[in-house]
């Protein structure tokens, strides 16, 4: 009685370990995004009839990738229109490309986008005035804090505290070696 009863909890316990790892295997497939879930979602957007080879490519790609989609997603229009489908980032995608093959010049278009919407049109704000506070005063932090911690690391190792022991007593020396001796035998390995 007793064999079949620890049969038949080792098969209960396999299982039980069955059924975990199999969750573990399961569970992340079912919690995969379906999709987009920001404001901006247009599941008919167009896919595909992009360009971005040569001269013209090469600007529209640096453009896309420099402007923040204002359809709620944070992400750039290139792609925000290539992974979220939003019905936003086509269409500036293709006024820039047809400003770019009308002969426009980069800081023309960014220009334009500045206009009609705003500075907070770039995912990255431009070097100037207050935005420059958010470039430097990270370095500064990082320069300080060093600074900082060199200090408080090297406040208690001034040389002039060192003092150099030149006369030793026999007692002192005996005490050091005796004290030597109780530290080796309380650190040796006991193999």
């Amino acid at each position: 009685m007793p064999e079949a009863l620890t049969m038949n909890m080792t098969t209960i316990r396999s299982g039980f370990f069955m059924v975990a790892a199999m969750g573990l295997i399961v569970a992340p497939a079912g919690a995969q995004s379906t999709g987009p879930t920001h404001s901006g979602f247009d599941p008919s957007a167009p896919m595909g009839g992009h360009v971005h080879e040569g001269e013209v490519g090469k600007k529209l790609m640096a453009l896309e990738s420099a402007f923040k989609c204002n359809c709620g997603c944070g992400l750039d229009v290139h792609t925000c229109q290539f992974q979220m489908q939003c019905g936003t980032s086509p269409v500036w995608s293709v006024r820039i490309r047809e400003s770019l093959e009308r002969g426009e010049t980069v800081e023309a278009i960014e220009a334009s986008f500045v206009a009609d919407f705003g500075k907070a049109v770039f995912l990255a704000p431009p070097a100037e005035g207050f935005n420059l506070v958010g470039y430097l005063l990270p370095v500064f932090a990082i320069l300080t804090a060093g600074m900082l911690i060199g200090v408080l690391t090297r406040g208690g190792m001034r040389r002039e505290d060192l003092v150099p022991v030149e006369n030793v007593s026999e007692d002192e020396a005996e005490k050091l070696r005796e004290a030597m001796k109780k530290l080796d035998e309380s650190e040796s390995p006991d193999w």
